[in-house]
């Protein structure tokens, strides 16, 4: 099999001297699945940035079909047959499926003509056997279609080497076996896929070969059948992770949080929470599961103040809080991790001492009212180190940190600020395997603690291994509450979680 792509020696050096990429390199075959793993701050961001023309190449070579390329956007990755799938899905909310498929075509104008834009929708999915509906609204779609859209939209922009960063993070189970499938029908038809992901179980399965990176640099390209999950996870961070956990066993006695009955409607005037009740009491997690858009985000921003519900109530230790201020709320004593690290959990253009001290900055001053910045720098510094933040020093912009280590100090200041609720959405999205274990233990440590614990993910083995409780989402309503010990399967949630499976009173009214 001739390689498709090659990298020599490709190093990146952001401003300041951050060295991200050093010397990597990386070949990628025709006809292959490659995955790319490595913790945090490993360099896989970077390399598929330039590799998409998003940044520049400091020093090093790419070459496409054996002839040396250089990208400056991604409309040159786009002309040479690259495209990528974010993250965080690209499409207009707004807009339907075919007229997403049909945005930024240069030949196609889009004052165009619907119906031949839903055929040519209909006529490519059923080329690569996507089920999608064109006229559907993005808004109004799954995760799991909007994904498909996504990857359609690049296919018929005529991409042959498609990069998927993280594409399992919000699927069911179902919904990644049917990624997998999708996925295995492009590669026989020629194409080839680069797979980033920290779900190695899942690399495992649907890579052919799988290349590891460590501090900017490539630790090695192998044959996935060559490797086990413990080798590939011991040369990303150096050793074995397990997320097989020993939960102490505890007895709840106080109800901390309280949710009664709680409608909310969004602005388009769909019904995204529908009577929500259920409570959270100390010493106890309870999980949250659910498809992406179910009401979960809803429900999170009504519970942490940042969202008023249209009824129902929230009470906080004892206290109705439905009404309260964002401060008021952390004030009583409720932390909360939020899902977007970026926009909601941090100011980017601050530094990490800033992030780090920013909501309890009252407990470092004096009876003068004056800070006092060595206690304050002293603090930081042990959080860095005890959280384990990869950064040059506390002065450094949060902004200029890799994801998994922005969230690590979100976590160190949310998890040390004494709270008794700790609200948490998303806490381990996009973190590397190291990471994800260090968070999980923090997470069980409050718990031993005797904290209360509210946790929004949508990794299922994360919740299965956390959680005392798991109550599950599907269209604004909680259709099942769940006891997890013995512990429930996925796919048994994945059933709930696509409305597939209910549960008769699902809404706990303890």
């Amino acid at each position: 099999m001739e390689n498709l792509l090659e990298l020599k020696n490709v190093t990146k050096i952001y401003e300041g001297g951050v060295l991200a990429n050093h010397n990597i390199c990386f070949d990628v075959r025709e006809g292959e699945i490659h995955a790319l793993v490595g913790e945090n701050g490993a360099g896989k961001s970077t390399l598929m940035k330039i590799l998409f023309g998003l940044i520049p190449i400091t020093s090093g070579q790419i070459f496409l079909r054996g002839k040396e390329v250089k990208f400056n956007s991604s409309s040159d990755a786009i002309a040479a047959g690259i495209g990528m799938v974010h993250q965080h899905f690209m499409l207009v909310d707004s807009l339907t499926g075919a007229e997403n498929m049909m945005l930024g075509i240069k030949e196609e104008k889009f004052v165009s003509n619907r119906k031949a834009d839903i055929e040519k929708t209909r006529e490519i999915a059923d080329k690569y056997h996507f089920d999608i509906d064109p006229e559907k609204r993005v808004r109004d779609m799954s995760v799991g279609m909007k994904q498909k859209l996504e990857i359609l939209k690049i296919l018929y922009r005529g991409a042959r080497l498609i990069i998927l960063d993280e594409p399992t993070a919000v699927l069911t189970p179902q919904e990644t076996e049917e990624l997998f499938e999708r996925l295995i029908d492009l590669k026989k038809q020629g194409m080839t896929i680069i797979f980033i992901s920290h779900k190695l179980n899942e690399v495992k399965r649907i890579s052919d070969r799988i290349t590891v990176l460590k501090g900017g640099k490539t630790k090695g390209t192998f044959n996935t059948a060559d490797v086990t999950e413990e080798e590939i996870s011991n040369k990303m961070v150096g050793r074995v992770i397990s997320f097989s956990y020993e939960k102490k066993p505890m007895k709840p006695q106080k109800e901390l949080l309280r949710v009664e009955n709680l409608t909310f409607k969004d602005r388009f005037d769909v019904m995204k929470l529908d009577g929500v009740s259920f409570s959270v009491k100390d010493s106890e997690i309870v999980g949250i599961a659910g498809v992406e858009g179910n009401g979960q985000e809803e429900l999170i921003n009504i519970i942490t103040a940042n969202l008023r519900a249209r009824s129902g109530s929230v009470e906080f230790k004892g206290k109705d809080i439905t009404r309260e201020s964002i401060g008021a709320v952390r004030q009583m004593g409720m932390s909360y991790v939020p899902e977007d690290r970026l926009y909601n959990g941090c100011a980017a253009s601050m530094s990490v001492q800033e992030n780090l001290m920013v909501s309890n900055i009252d407990s470092f001053a004096r009876k003068s009212k004056v800070v006092d910045f060595k206690k304050v720098k002293e603090h930081c510094r042990t959080l860095i180190q005890e959280f384990n933040v990869k950064t040059k020093d506390e002065n450094q912009p949060i902004k200029s940190l890799s994801g998994g280590n922005i969230q690590k100090a979100i976590v160190a200041r949310e998890f040390c600020a004494g709270s008794n609720l700790l609200v948490l959405d998303q806490p381990t999205r996009g973190v590397d395997v190291g990471a994800m274990n260090f968070i999980h233990q923090k997470i069980l440590e409050m718990r031993s603690a005797g904290k209360g614990i509210l946790l929004s993910s949508a990794d299922l083995t994360e919740l299965i291994a956390l959680s005392d409780r798991i109550l599950v989402m599907h269209k604004g309503k909680i259709v099942a509450s769940l006891d997890n010990e013995p512990k429930v399967s996925d796919k048994e949630l994945g059933l709930y979680m696509l409305g597939i499976k209910t549960q008769e009173g699902g809404n706990e009214d303890e």
